[in-house]
């Protein structure tokens, strides 16, 4: 027989799996210019409010002197904007999204990458960033393990309780 709590630590603990796997993947990613966007959304922010802030970046991108930059940059916003229509709100533990022109392994080619996943521990803060790279510092927090451990110590004075 199967416990069921023993399930969702496995999920979880294959979760934290892919979020690694996920932050080493986005952290060895490399752009040109500023065309790199790291949205974090906490469930309770309003997908209109974001698709209206990213909709002004995405015009205020129009004054970027590099074309290249400026094309790459109002690509990725408009990008995001795209994949936030995917969702009707933002999921109960928040939406994390990543846009952004990389490139490929030869450094000569770019493409462009999005990834947008629901973390399974509530989000809780607002992040948008366009830098040269993605910004995957916040998600240590999601691998951060909570679980407690108790112990009991037993001798012949006495007994001691611990947790970790």
């Amino acid at each position: 027989m199967v416990d069921i709590s023993e399930c969702r630590t496995d999920e979880k603990h294959i979760e934290m799996y892919k979020i690694k796997r996920l932050i080493k993947k986005l952290g060895n990613s490399k752009g040109n210019g500023t065309s790199m966007v790291s949205l974090y959304i906490p469930a309770k922010e309003s997908l209109v409010k974001v698709t209206q802030r990213l909709t002004q970046e995405q015009s205020g991108a129009q004054q970027i002197k590099s074309r290249q930059t400026r094309q790459s940059v109002q690509t990725c916003l408009q990008a995001t904007i795209e994949r936030l229509k995917l969702y009707k709100s933002v999921p109960e533990n928040g939406l994390i999204v990543f846009c952004g022109i990389v490139f490929v392994d030869d450094g000569k080619q770019e493409k462009k990458v999005t990834y947008d996943f629901t973390p399974f521990k509530p989000w809780n803060q607002f992040i948008y960033r366009c830098e040269g790279r993605f910004i995957t510092d916040p998600l240590s927090y999601l691998l951060e393990d909570d679980e407690k451990f108790g112990f009991i110590i037993m001798d012949g004075n006495g007994v001691l309780y611990g947790t970790l």
